[in-house]
C-alpha cells in the first residue's frame, strides 16, 4: 500500500501546482493507479475524491466498504446504502473539503450520470479533465510497473509459440480466440484483457473481433491479443499463414517487418513521438502501400492497453525513458489480407527495448 501512498503525494503535489482543488475519480485505471482499489464501473455511484491537500475521501456503495478497506490506505469511506441517495452524501462531501465552487478534474471516462450528479453537487465548479494530472504521473513507468509488463509480455510470447505448434485449418476465429484465452490463463494471466482474431479478408479489418469464419489454407490470419498482471498489460500482434503463403503475402510481411524494425531503431530519449510514426510510415510509402497503412504506428500501455503517449503524426511530445508503448505498423488490402506486427517496448537510455520476444519469422501453420 505504501506505493499508492507515494503516488497519491505526488497527485496531489501536480494538483496544487496546476491550480486545482480536486480530482473526482470513477472506477478506472486512475483510481487502481492511485489507492489500490479498482472494480468494473456500475449503476452505483462510486467515487474517490482527492483534494489537493487533505485526505483523499471514498464514496461508495456500503457492499464496497470491506473490499477498499483491504486494498486501499486511505480509510476516509463514506458509505451510502441503496435506500439512500448519493448526491446528498456527496454534497455533505463538498462541504467536508470547502469547495463549494473552485476549480474540479474529472476522470477521462466517467459516466455521464455521475458527471452530472458531480456538477449539480457543484454548481459553480468549472470542470476540466483529470488526464492533466495523471497523464504526466503515469507515462513513466518504475520498475515495478516494467516488472508487471515483462511477466504479462512472457504470457503473451509463450502463448504465441504454443498456438503456432496447433493445427488451425478448419478452425473457427472463435475457436481459436478462445485457445488463446485459455492459453493465456493457464500461464498465469490474472485476466485476459482482449483477444482479437481475424482471418482471410477479414485480417484487412484492424478491430476486426472475430467470429464463425472457418480459416482455410493459405488464409492470413492475424493474432491480437493481451493479458493482465496486477492489472497491467500486454499486447501483441502476430500474423500467421494457414499452410502456404503466396508470394504476395510473403513481400508484404516483409514490408512491414521492415516497418516496425526502422520504427524501433528511431527511439530514443528525446525523439518526437511523431517521428517514431515518420519512420515506418515511410518504410511503406517507399514501398507503394502508404494509402493502406490506416492507423498511428503505436500507442502507450500500463493499466490501460491504450494510454499516453500515442505514436502519431503530429505527436511532438518527445519520449523519455521509462515510457512504454507498442510499435504495430500494418498494410490492409481490403478484400483481401492484411498484415500486422506489433510489439510492446521500453525507452531506455540506449534506445528502445522489446518486451515481446517471440519471433518476427513468417509462421505457416498447420
Amino acid at each position: 500500500m505504501e506505493i499508492h501512498q507515494e503516488r497519491m503525494v505526488k497527485a496531489q503535489e501536480l494538483l496544487a501546482k496546476l491550480d486545482f482543488d480536486f480530482m473526482a475519480l470513477f472506477p478506472s485505471s486512475n483510481m487502481l493507479y492511485l489507492s489500490g482499489f479498482y472494480d468494473e464501473p456500475g449503476e452505483r455511484m462510486l467515487l474517490l475524491l482527492v483534494p489537493r491537500e487533505a485526505e483523499p475521501i471514498f464514496l461508495v456503495p456500503e457492499l464496497y466498504e470491506e473490499q477498499i478497506k483491504q486494498k486501499s490506505p486511505f480509510q476516509d469511506i463514506r458509505i451510502w446504502k441503496d435506500r439512500d441517495d448519493p448526491t446528498d452524501l456527496l454534497r455533505q462531501i463538498v462541504v467536508d473539503l470547502a469547495v463549494r465552487g473552485g476549480k474540479v478534474l474529472v476522470d477521462d471516462e466517467m459516466w455521464a450520470k455521475f458527471f452530472l450528479m458531480l456538477r449539480e453537487a457543484l454548481p459553480k465548479a468549472k470542470f476540466s479533465l483529470v488526464s492533466r494530472v495523471m497523464v504526466p504521473l503515469r507515462m513513466q513507468k518504475t520498475a515495478h510497473e516494467i516488472h508487471c509488463l515483462e511477466q504479462a509480455g512472457a504470457i503473451v510470447d509463450e502463448t504465441f509459440e504454443e498456438i503456432i505448434r496447433s493445427k488451425i485449418a478448419g478452425m473457427t476465429e472463435l475457436t481459436l480466440a478462445t485457445a488463446l484465452e485459455e492459453a493465456m490463463k493457464k500461464r498465469g494471466a490474472e485476466k485476459v484483457a482482449f483477444v482479437l482474431v481475424a482471418s482471410g479478408p477479414n485480417s484487412a479489418l484492424p478491430h476486426y473481433r472475430g467470429g464463425q469464419r472457418r480459416i482455410e489454407p493459405g488464409d492470413v490470419v492475424i493474432l491480437d491479443y493481451g493479458c493482465r498482471i496486477q492489472g497491467y498489460c500486454s499486447d501483441i500482434t502476430r500474423t500467421i499463414v494457414c499452410k502456404e503463403a503466396s508470394k504476395e503475402i510473403q513481400a508484404v510481411y516483409e514490408i512491414v517487418e521492415r516497418a516496425q524494425e526502422k520504427a524501433v531503431q528511431a527511439i530514443r530519449p528525446g525523439v518526437k513521438a511523431e517521428e517514431i510514426d515518420q519512420a515506418a510510415r515511410q518504410e511503406i510509402t517507399k514501398a507503394g502501400y502508404g494509402e493502406r497503412f490506416i492507423h498511428r504506428t503505436g500507442h502507450g500501455i500500463g493499466l490501460d492497453v491504450h494510454e499516453e503517449p500515442y505514436i502519431v503524426e503530429a505527436n511532438h511530445l518527445e519520449l523519455r525513458q521509462g515510457m512504454t508503448f507498442s510499435v504495430e505498423p500494418g498494410i490492409y488490402l481490403p478484400g483481401q489480407f492484411g498484415i500486422r506486427i506489433e510489439d510492446i517496448v521500453l525507452v531506455t537510455q540506449r534506445g528502445a527495448q522489446r518486451m515481446n520476444r517471440c519471433t518476427h519469422t513468417l509462421q505457416i501453420v498447420k
